[in-house]
């Protein structure tokens, strides 16, 4: 009898091991939370980056650091300083920036384009949308070049391959409630990257925090994982160039 048990918490243990290092990895997302390459082709002559997300995004709040970052050595950025929504897989508020404005000293051209509200239940300027899928689809339509629409539509909502690795559902699908998530496009000459959710090295947990105080901009942009993704976007820019 005891042998029997034995074997069987054996077996249970040897199931537990197996789908940790086997099955489980083929279910995670294996191309999100970092750049890829999705065409040896540029859609514009000069480096150009795009930032889709939406107001209260705690993967928008932590990516906004390195990016700001970058941008600021190609140009003069306007932002002011927010607060994600509070999520609790997330661990609280993640401390950002809203980017308002961008006057290029160079060739490089950025641009932002926020399609939910704080609360990700309607629109920017506050009309209610029943499907944020389709509600954040069109205010893409409406704002951004025909080519970028293209790309958000094929890999955030319609790609359920790439993205996820094991055809589970496509990025937009993965949000509870589904939505068109935080995604950063940089095109330039030799190449297209995109980016969706938040880089590896700058998980929004890690810069989560209980309630919401000031924030200091020189602190958030002296933090090392910051620096090494602000490393990681510039590389990208200069692989396109």
């Amino acid at each position: 009898m005891i042998k029997k048990t034995i074997s069987y918490i054996a077996a249970i243990l040897l199931s537990l091991v197996f789908f940790t290092l086997v099955v489980l990895p083929s279910l995670l997302p294996n191309n999100l939370f970092h750049f890829i390459k999705v065409s040896n082709k540029g859609y514009s002559e000069n480096v150009s980056i795009y930032l889709i997300s939406w107001y209260g995004c705690p993967f928008g709040a932590s990516l906004s650091w390195p990016l700001y970052d970058v941008l600021s050595h190609f140009g003069n950025v306007t932002v002011e300083t927010h607060y994600s929504i509070y999520e609790s897989d997330v661990g609280g508020y993640v401390p950002g920036l809203l980017f308002l404005g961008f006057i290029p000293n160079s060739t490089v051209s950025f641009h932002y384009i926020y399609l939910y509200n704080q609360y990700l239940n309607a629109s920017p300027e506050g009309t209610p949308m029943k499907n944020l899928v389709n509600g954040g689809i069109e205010e893409l339509r409406n704002e951004a070049p025909a080519w970028v629409y293209q790309l958000i539509l094929k890999y955030d909502i319609n790609d359920s391959d790439i993205f996820t690795g094991f055809s589970i559902v496509s990025p937009a699908y993965m949000g509870n409630p589904p939505h068109i998530p935080t995604t950063l496009i940089i095109t330039g000459p030799n190449g297209t990257w995109i980016l969706i959710g938040y880089l590896n090295s700058l998980n929004p947990s890690s810069l989560a925090v209980s309630s919401e105080g000031q924030i200091s901009k020189s602190h958030m942009l002296s933090l090392p994982s910051v620096e090494e993704s602000a490393s990681t976007i510039m590389s990208i820019i200069n692989s396109v160039e």
